[in-house]
Protein backbone atom coordinates (compact mmCIF):
# COMPACT_ATOMS: atom_id res chain seq x y z
CA UNK A 1 0.00 0.00 0.00
CA UNK A 2 0.98 3.54 -0.47
CA UNK A 3 3.78 4.26 2.36
CA UNK A 4 1.55 7.30 3.05
CA UNK A 5 -1.98 8.66 2.86
CA UNK A 6 -2.93 12.85 3.99
CA UNK A 7 -6.51 13.77 3.70
CA UNK A 8 -7.28 17.87 3.37
CA UNK A 9 -9.88 19.22 5.00
CA UNK A 10 -10.48 22.88 3.85
CA UNK A 11 -12.77 24.82 6.40
CA UNK A 12 -14.58 26.03 3.39
CA UNK A 13 -17.76 24.73 2.03
CA UNK A 14 2.65 25.35 -35.65
CA UNK A 15 -0.16 24.20 -38.55
CA UNK A 16 -2.67 26.75 -39.42
CA UNK A 17 -5.66 23.96 -39.34
CA UNK A 18 -6.80 24.10 -43.32
CA UNK A 19 -3.41 22.72 -44.03
CA UNK A 20 -3.22 19.89 -41.59
CA UNK A 21 -0.55 16.70 -41.98
CA UNK A 22 -2.09 13.28 -41.43
CA UNK A 23 -0.82 10.07 -40.85
CA UNK A 24 -1.85 6.59 -41.72
CA UNK A 25 -0.05 3.45 -41.04
CA UNK A 26 0.19 0.28 -42.94
CA UNK A 27 -0.11 -2.76 -40.30
CA UNK A 28 1.43 -0.12 -37.32
CA UNK A 29 4.65 0.38 -38.95
CA UNK A 30 5.10 1.93 -42.21
CA UNK A 31 4.42 5.72 -42.06
CA UNK A 32 2.31 7.27 -44.83
CA UNK A 33 1.74 11.29 -44.67
CA UNK A 34 -0.90 12.78 -46.35
CA UNK A 35 -2.18 16.24 -47.01
CA UNK A 36 -5.58 16.74 -44.82
CA UNK A 37 -8.14 19.64 -44.65
CA UNK A 38 -9.92 19.61 -41.09
CA UNK A 39 -12.12 22.86 -41.65
CA UNK A 40 -15.50 22.32 -40.71
CA UNK A 41 -15.58 18.45 -41.45
CA UNK A 42 -13.52 16.15 -39.67
CA UNK A 43 -10.28 15.03 -40.48
CA UNK A 44 -11.10 11.74 -42.74
CA UNK A 45 -7.32 9.68 -43.07
CA UNK A 46 -6.43 6.75 -40.75
CA UNK A 47 -7.69 5.10 -37.38
CA UNK A 48 -6.73 8.06 -35.47
CA UNK A 49 -6.44 10.96 -37.57
CA UNK A 50 -3.59 13.39 -36.27
CA UNK A 51 -2.13 16.66 -37.11
CA UNK A 52 -0.83 20.12 -36.29
CA UNK A 53 -2.19 22.84 -34.54
CA UNK A 54 -1.13 26.55 -33.93
CA UNK A 55 0.45 25.74 -30.64
CA UNK A 56 1.76 22.71 -31.54
CA UNK A 57 5.46 21.93 -32.37
CA UNK A 58 5.90 22.18 -36.22
CA UNK A 59 6.34 18.95 -37.62
CA UNK A 60 6.94 19.86 -41.24
CA UNK A 61 10.52 20.77 -40.18
CA UNK A 62 10.84 16.85 -39.68
CA UNK A 63 11.02 14.54 -41.75
CA UNK A 64 8.62 12.08 -40.87
CA UNK A 65 9.49 8.96 -42.93
CA UNK A 66 13.00 9.15 -41.60
CA UNK A 67 12.54 10.80 -37.97
CA UNK A 68 12.50 7.98 -35.90
CA UNK A 69 11.08 9.87 -33.04
CA UNK A 70 7.91 11.15 -34.87
CA UNK A 71 7.30 8.03 -36.32
CA UNK A 72 6.69 6.67 -32.72
CA UNK A 73 4.83 9.82 -31.83
CA UNK A 74 2.09 8.95 -34.30
CA UNK A 75 2.60 4.75 -33.96
CA UNK A 76 1.43 5.78 -30.37
CA UNK A 77 -1.26 8.14 -31.02
CA UNK A 78 -2.75 5.64 -33.81
CA UNK A 79 -2.04 2.41 -31.03
CA UNK A 80 -4.47 4.06 -28.77
CA UNK A 81 -7.08 5.41 -31.12
CA UNK A 82 -7.87 2.38 -32.77
CA UNK A 83 -12.36 3.36 -32.68
CA UNK A 84 -13.54 6.47 -32.89
CA UNK A 85 -17.15 5.02 -31.03
CA UNK A 86 -17.44 8.74 -29.07
CA UNK A 87 -17.05 10.39 -32.77
CA UNK A 88 -14.02 12.86 -30.96
CA UNK A 89 -12.00 11.90 -33.83
CA UNK A 90 -12.41 15.40 -35.49
CA UNK A 91 -10.81 16.71 -32.20
CA UNK A 92 -7.18 15.34 -33.15
CA UNK A 93 -6.62 18.14 -36.01
CA UNK A 94 -6.58 20.79 -32.71
CA UNK A 95 -4.00 18.56 -30.58
CA UNK A 96 -0.29 18.24 -31.94
CA UNK A 97 0.81 15.26 -34.08
CA UNK A 98 3.58 14.31 -31.78
CA UNK A 99 1.44 15.04 -29.11
CA UNK A 100 2.60 11.73 -26.68
CA UNK A 101 6.28 12.37 -27.44
CA UNK A 102 5.59 15.90 -26.87
CA UNK A 103 4.21 14.73 -23.67
CA UNK A 104 6.52 12.80 -22.32
CA UNK A 105 9.38 14.77 -23.50
CA UNK A 106 8.29 17.46 -20.89
CA UNK A 107 8.86 15.14 -18.06
CA UNK A 108 11.59 12.85 -18.93
CA UNK A 109 13.62 15.90 -19.88
CA UNK A 110 12.98 17.65 -16.18
CA UNK A 111 15.10 16.06 -13.78
CA UNK A 112 13.05 13.71 -11.64
CA UNK A 113 10.93 15.88 -9.00
CA UNK A 114 7.23 15.55 -8.04
CA UNK A 115 4.41 13.92 -10.02
CA UNK A 116 0.91 14.71 -8.80
CA UNK A 117 -1.40 12.37 -10.19
CA UNK A 118 -5.58 12.58 -10.50
CA UNK A 119 -7.77 10.10 -11.54
CA UNK A 120 -11.48 8.27 -10.86
CA UNK A 121 -14.15 8.83 -12.53
CA UNK A 122 -17.46 8.19 -10.51
CA UNK A 123 -20.19 5.97 -11.68
CA UNK A 124 -23.09 4.89 -9.61
CA UNK A 125 -21.02 6.22 -6.40
CA UNK A 126 -18.10 4.77 -7.55
CA UNK A 127 -15.07 4.65 -9.61
CA UNK A 128 -15.04 3.59 -13.49
CA UNK A 129 -12.69 0.96 -14.57
CA UNK A 130 -11.23 3.62 -16.87
CA UNK A 131 -8.74 5.41 -15.54
CA UNK A 132 -7.08 4.07 -12.50
CA UNK A 133 -4.83 1.40 -14.19
CA UNK A 134 -3.79 3.76 -16.69
CA UNK A 135 -2.53 5.86 -13.48
CA UNK A 136 -1.53 2.91 -12.19
CA UNK A 137 0.84 2.06 -15.31
CA UNK A 138 1.89 6.14 -15.44
CA UNK A 139 2.56 6.00 -11.81
CA UNK A 140 4.86 3.11 -12.01
CA UNK A 141 6.60 4.41 -14.93
CA UNK A 142 6.90 7.71 -13.28
CA UNK A 143 8.83 5.71 -9.93
CA UNK A 144 11.30 3.71 -12.30
CA UNK A 145 12.26 6.96 -13.71
CA UNK A 146 12.89 8.49 -10.04
CA UNK A 147 9.92 10.84 -9.44
CA UNK A 148 8.25 10.56 -6.65
CA UNK A 149 4.24 10.07 -7.24
CA UNK A 150 1.52 12.14 -5.11
CA UNK A 151 -2.34 10.61 -6.46
CA UNK A 152 -4.78 13.20 -4.97
CA UNK A 153 -8.22 11.62 -4.87
CA UNK A 154 -11.87 12.46 -3.33
CA UNK A 155 -13.78 9.90 -0.77
CA UNK A 156 -15.90 8.68 -3.50
CA UNK A 157 -13.04 7.09 -5.82
CA UNK A 158 -10.21 6.73 -3.07
CA UNK A 159 -11.56 3.09 -2.29
CA UNK A 160 -11.34 1.87 -5.67
CA UNK A 161 -7.99 3.34 -6.57
CA UNK A 162 -6.55 2.96 -3.23
CA UNK A 163 -6.55 -0.54 -4.10
CA UNK A 164 -4.06 -0.76 -6.53
CA UNK A 165 -1.20 0.35 -3.46
CA UNK A 166 2.02 0.95 -4.58
CA UNK A 167 2.15 1.72 -8.36
CA UNK A 168 0.35 5.05 -7.27
CA UNK A 169 2.89 6.60 -4.63
CA UNK A 170 1.83 8.52 -2.16
CA UNK A 171 -2.46 9.37 -1.37
CA UNK A 172 -3.67 12.54 -0.93
CA UNK A 173 -7.20 12.78 -0.46
CA UNK A 174 -9.32 15.57 -1.02
CA UNK A 175 -12.87 15.79 1.34
CA UNK A 176 -15.04 19.16 0.51
CA UNK A 177 -18.17 20.12 -1.11
CA UNK A 178 -18.28 23.17 -3.89
CA UNK A 179 -16.00 24.55 -6.42
CA UNK A 180 -15.00 27.42 -4.32
CA UNK A 181 -14.23 25.18 -1.48
CA UNK A 182 -12.52 22.74 -4.14
CA UNK A 183 -10.26 25.36 -5.99
CA UNK A 184 -9.13 26.97 -2.61
CA UNK A 185 -7.84 22.54 -1.64
CA UNK A 186 -6.17 22.48 -4.68
CA UNK A 187 -4.71 25.66 -4.22
CA UNK A 188 -3.43 24.90 -0.99
CA UNK A 189 -2.39 21.44 -2.06
CA UNK A 190 -0.44 22.91 -4.84
CA UNK A 191 1.95 25.23 -2.23
CA UNK A 192 2.34 22.44 -0.07
CA UNK A 193 3.42 19.96 -2.46
CA UNK A 194 4.96 22.37 -5.46
CA UNK A 195 4.84 19.72 -8.09
CA UNK A 196 6.72 19.75 -11.17
CA UNK A 197 4.15 18.08 -13.59
CA UNK A 198 0.37 17.45 -12.91
CA UNK A 199 -1.47 14.28 -15.00
CA UNK A 200 -5.03 13.74 -14.90
CA UNK A 201 -6.16 10.56 -16.15
CA UNK A 202 -10.13 10.04 -16.93
CA UNK A 203 -11.29 12.69 -14.18
CA UNK A 204 -14.45 14.60 -14.79
CA UNK A 205 -13.65 18.53 -15.42
CA UNK A 206 -15.98 21.18 -14.98
CA UNK A 207 -18.06 22.78 -18.12
CA UNK A 208 -18.38 26.26 -18.68
CA UNK A 209 -21.61 26.33 -16.10
CA UNK A 210 -19.47 24.99 -13.53
CA UNK A 211 -20.80 21.25 -13.25
CA UNK A 212 -19.16 17.95 -13.52
CA UNK A 213 -20.71 15.87 -16.02
CA UNK A 214 -20.86 12.46 -17.50
CA UNK A 215 -21.10 11.48 -21.04
CA UNK A 216 -24.56 11.73 -21.37
CA UNK A 217 -24.73 15.26 -19.96
CA UNK A 218 -26.28 14.48 -16.71
CA UNK A 219 -24.45 16.30 -13.83
CA UNK A 220 -22.41 13.96 -11.21
CA UNK A 221 -23.10 14.02 -7.54
CA UNK A 222 -22.42 17.50 -5.96
CA UNK A 223 -20.11 15.53 -3.25
CA UNK A 224 -17.64 15.08 -6.20
CA UNK A 225 -14.68 17.08 -5.38
CA UNK A 226 -13.57 18.95 -8.93
CA UNK A 227 -9.91 18.99 -8.81
CA UNK A 228 -9.70 21.43 -12.09
CA UNK A 229 -7.14 24.15 -9.51
CA UNK A 230 -4.74 21.27 -10.14
CA UNK A 231 -3.91 21.75 -13.54
CA UNK A 232 -3.01 25.58 -13.03
CA UNK A 233 0.72 24.44 -12.41
CA UNK A 234 3.59 25.13 -15.08
CA UNK A 235 3.05 21.70 -16.31
CA UNK A 236 -0.12 19.47 -17.02
CA UNK A 237 -1.30 16.28 -18.93
CA UNK A 238 -4.38 15.46 -19.65
CA UNK A 239 -6.08 12.17 -21.07
CA UNK A 240 -9.63 11.54 -22.21
CA UNK A 241 -11.26 10.31 -24.05
CA UNK A 242 -14.91 11.91 -24.58
CA UNK A 243 -13.82 15.62 -24.28
CA UNK A 244 -15.84 15.92 -20.44
CA UNK A 245 -12.16 14.85 -18.76
CA UNK A 246 -10.77 17.38 -16.95
CA UNK A 247 -7.99 19.18 -19.25
CA UNK A 248 -10.11 18.53 -22.54
CA UNK A 249 -10.60 22.82 -22.91
CA UNK A 250 -8.15 22.93 -25.63
CA UNK A 251 -11.05 20.66 -27.60
CA UNK A 252 -14.17 21.94 -25.87
CA UNK A 253 -15.10 24.70 -28.41
CA UNK A 254 -14.73 21.98 -31.36
CA UNK A 255 -17.07 19.47 -29.32
CA UNK A 256 -19.86 22.08 -28.52
CA UNK A 257 -19.71 23.53 -32.04
CA UNK A 258 -20.15 20.38 -33.97
CA UNK A 259 -22.67 19.08 -31.36
CA UNK A 260 -20.47 15.97 -30.35
CA UNK A 261 -20.28 16.23 -26.91
CA UNK A 262 -22.98 19.30 -25.58
CA UNK A 263 -20.77 19.97 -21.90
CA UNK A 264 -17.30 19.34 -22.67
CA UNK A 265 -14.30 20.50 -20.13
CA UNK A 266 -13.61 24.01 -20.11
CA UNK A 267 -10.42 23.23 -17.87
CA UNK A 268 -7.07 23.23 -20.03
CA UNK A 269 -3.77 21.10 -19.30
CA UNK A 270 -0.62 22.21 -21.40
CA UNK A 271 -0.44 18.84 -23.25
CA UNK A 272 -4.23 17.25 -24.61
CA UNK A 273 -3.53 13.73 -25.26
CA UNK A 274 -6.91 11.62 -26.75
CA UNK A 275 -7.51 8.13 -26.93
CA UNK A 276 -10.38 5.39 -27.77
CA UNK A 277 -10.27 4.54 -23.61
CA UNK A 278 -8.46 6.42 -21.27
CA UNK A 279 -6.61 3.45 -19.93
CA UNK A 280 -4.90 2.76 -23.32
CA UNK A 281 -3.73 6.46 -23.59
CA UNK A 282 -2.04 6.61 -20.32
CA UNK A 283 -0.33 3.21 -21.49
CA UNK A 284 0.85 5.22 -24.25
CA UNK A 285 1.71 7.86 -22.50
CA UNK A 286 4.28 5.25 -20.48
CA UNK A 287 5.09 3.30 -23.27
CA UNK A 288 6.13 7.49 -24.54
CA UNK A 289 8.27 7.99 -21.37
CA UNK A 290 10.34 4.43 -22.01
CA UNK A 291 10.99 5.75 -25.57
CA UNK A 292 12.46 8.78 -24.54
CA UNK A 293 14.40 7.38 -21.43
CA UNK A 294 15.22 4.08 -23.18
CA UNK A 295 13.41 2.76 -21.12
CA UNK A 296 10.88 -0.78 -21.86
CA UNK A 297 7.93 0.86 -19.55
CA UNK A 298 4.58 -0.35 -21.88
CA UNK A 299 2.71 -2.78 -19.61
CA UNK A 300 2.37 -6.07 -20.15
CA UNK A 301 -1.26 -8.05 -20.47
CA UNK A 302 -0.90 -9.09 -17.11
CA UNK A 303 -0.18 -5.66 -15.91
CA UNK A 304 -3.76 -4.52 -17.42
CA UNK A 305 -5.21 -7.93 -16.36
CA UNK A 306 -4.13 -7.40 -12.83
CA UNK A 307 -5.38 -4.00 -12.29
CA UNK A 308 -8.88 -4.60 -13.74
CA UNK A 309 -9.21 -7.17 -11.21
CA UNK A 310 -8.37 -6.11 -8.23
CA UNK A 311 -10.16 -2.80 -8.88
CA UNK A 312 -13.28 -4.82 -9.44
CA UNK A 313 -12.70 -6.56 -6.70
CA UNK A 314 -12.52 -3.26 -5.37
CA UNK A 315 -15.99 -2.13 -6.46
CA UNK A 316 -15.15 -0.46 -9.97
CA UNK A 317 -17.88 -0.57 -12.41
CA UNK A 318 -17.63 -0.33 -16.07
CA UNK A 319 -18.56 3.22 -17.19
CA UNK A 320 -21.12 2.68 -19.73
CA UNK A 321 -22.38 -0.60 -18.86
CA UNK A 322 -22.94 0.64 -15.28
CA UNK A 323 -21.89 -2.75 -13.74
CA UNK A 324 -18.84 -4.82 -12.09
CA UNK A 325 -17.31 -7.24 -14.73
CA UNK A 326 -13.39 -7.33 -15.89
CA UNK A 327 -14.29 -4.89 -18.65
CA UNK A 328 -13.20 -0.86 -19.67
CA UNK A 329 -16.45 1.18 -21.87
CA UNK A 330 -17.48 -2.45 -22.66
CA UNK A 331 -14.35 -3.65 -24.08
CA UNK A 332 -13.03 -6.84 -22.90
CA UNK A 333 -9.09 -7.46 -21.83
CA UNK A 334 -8.81 -9.33 -24.96
CA UNK A 335 -9.49 -5.81 -26.89
CA UNK A 336 -7.01 -4.19 -24.60
CA UNK A 337 -4.29 -6.97 -24.91
CA UNK A 338 -4.29 -5.97 -28.61
CA UNK A 339 -3.71 -2.69 -28.12
CA UNK A 340 -0.49 -3.36 -25.84
CA UNK A 341 0.81 -5.45 -28.36
CA UNK A 342 0.67 -2.59 -31.15
CA UNK A 343 2.40 -0.57 -28.38
CA UNK A 344 4.93 -2.67 -28.05
CA UNK A 345 5.34 -3.40 -31.91
CA UNK A 346 6.12 0.58 -31.58
CA UNK A 347 8.49 0.00 -29.05
CA UNK A 348 10.89 -2.57 -31.55
CA UNK A 349 10.07 -0.61 -34.74
CA UNK A 350 11.62 2.65 -32.79
CA UNK A 351 14.72 0.43 -31.72
CA UNK A 352 14.99 -0.64 -35.25
CA UNK A 353 14.33 2.61 -36.83
CA UNK A 354 17.37 4.72 -34.53
CA UNK A 355 19.36 1.68 -33.53
CA UNK A 356 19.09 1.91 -29.93
CA UNK A 357 17.99 -0.40 -27.61
CA UNK A 358 15.42 0.34 -25.05
CA UNK A 359 16.43 -1.77 -21.55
Amino acid sequence: MPERRNKLMEGVSGAPPDQIRSATFDGGLGLIINASSCGDNSCELGAYDVGGSPSAQDCNSMDPVSDPLLTAAVSIAQAVFPSDHRGIRGAACRIPTDGYIQAARAVVEREPGVAILTTGFPVSGMAETDGPPGAAAVGRALQQLGWHVVTVLDPITLPVVTSLGDDLGEIEEIDVIGVYAAGVATRHLLERIQPDVVIAIERPGLTVDGRLVNMRGEELDRTIVPMDGLLHGSLSIAVGDGGNELGMGAIADFLRERQIVQTPCVTSATHTLLASVSNWGAYGLATAFGILANRRLTPTGDDDRHWLSTIERAGALDGITRQAEMTVDTFSLDRTQRVLARLVRVEQSYTQMSGQSLR
